[in-house]
């Protein structure tokens, strides 16, 4: 791809030979950012997820003796599932953007109108699904967590205040400890590929 003005990627896109770059910036599109920032944006989202360890860790004693075994580390409560899904919506999401991208490099110069439309839709899908859906997801699950540090009686209030206990022990026992793990090295590898993205496009 040439680079008719660095200063202005606009310009850059409506006049290189990028048909994929072009439709890009002349489309509608709740989030415009190319792939690489996007990626950056859902590993950020994940270290955001990964904080539910250090979170639970450091609950005063009086919470921690909710927990079963008194290790909240260990459990697996019903809201760490909302955590889960958002993790495998991150995931998911960044691994169709990758492939977007992969593809793209690949057919470009030729790619058609047509192929580079569809591209771009998977890439808007993706994109809405992991920042905004997967997104909102991580903060709710993190906003739960945090409640621990409010103290015993208002973790005890939100129990007794929702329609089901979200610190309810799941059948199918999920650790934090485990899903903050997966989603600190899941956090990142996506960095890594939005920094090899990111070399790449340039």
């Amino acid at each position: 791809m040439s680079s008719t003005d660095p200063t202005d990627p606009i310009a850059d896109a409506l006049l290189g030979e990028s048909t994929y770059e072009r439709l890009r910036v002349q489309r509608y599109a709740l989030i415009k950012r190319r792939i690489p920032r996007k990626l950056a944006w859902q590993s950020g989202l994940l270290c955001v997820l990964a904080l539910i360890v250090p979170i639970t860790a450091t609950y005063p004693s009086s919470v921690r003796a909710a927990f079963p075994g008194g290790n909240p580390l260990w459990s697996s409560p019903l809201v760490l599932w909302v955590g889960v899904y958002a993790g495998a919506i991150q995931l998911g999401t960044a691994t169709c953007l990758v492939a977007v991208s992969i593809a793209r490099h690949r057919r470009e110069p030729g790619l058609s109108e047509s192929e580079a439309d569809t591209l771009l839709n998977i890439e808007d899908v993706a994109s809405m699904f992991g920042l905004a859906t997967g997104g909102f997801a991580i903060l709710l699950t993190v906003g739960f967590f945090l409640v621990g540090h409010a103290g015993i009686e208002t973790f005890e209030a939100v129990i007794e205040s929702a329609p089901r206990d979200p610190f309810e022990q799941t059948v199918i026992s999920v650790p934090v400890v485990a899903v903050g793990t997966a989603a600190a090295v899941s956090s990142c590898v996506l960095y890594l590929l939005s920094r090899y993205l990111s070399l790449e496009s340039h």
